[in-house]
């Protein structure tokens, strides 16, 4: 009974470890895809930059390959861009599993004066609208209402 339970949460270690490295070989797929991309569209960039710069070259080629080339460039760029939020996508998800109670948390500054205020009121007694607002102030400062 123990040894099967235990050979359970081996086979779901082993096949969480396999899911873990699937996703970082798809993550570095994704950057490969994404670097060769970005070496196309400067290698393409860099041929528009030199029929440009030189007249003789200009006049040899014809304008349909120019803006062939420019096409090529922006559908590299769409494609860069694909891959790039992919990627993005996979390490959020990524970071969520890992890191599942990260919470932001911010601090906002308190007003000494006011807090000493209605802390000082304690011998005559606190009064219910006092309360009520300094309530409500705490509540916006925690970012619980606006």
């Amino acid at each position: 009974m123990q040894v099967e339970k235990l050979r359970s949460l081996i086979r779901e270690s082993i096949n969480e470890y396999i899911r873990e490295i699937d996703e970082a070989g798809d993550v570095a797929a994704l950057e490969a895809k994404e670097l060769k991309c970005e070496e196309a569209i400067q290698l393409r960039q860099e041929r528009l930059n030199k029929i440009n710069e030189s007249d003789d070259l200009k006049e040899m080629v014809d304008e349909t390959k120019m803006k062939n080339i420019q096409n090529e460039i922006k559908i590299l760029e769409k494609a860069k861009k694909k891959y790039a939020a992919q990627k993005a996508k996979m390490q959020a998800k990524k970071d969520k599993k890992t890191n599942p109670e990260k919470k932001v948390t911010t601090d906002a500054p308190v007003e000494e004066p006011d807090v000493t205020a209605e802390m000082n009121m304690g011998e005559e007694g606190i009064k219910e609208e006092a309360l009520n607002e300094s309530f409500i102030r705490m509540q916006k400062i925690a970012g619980i209402i606006k």
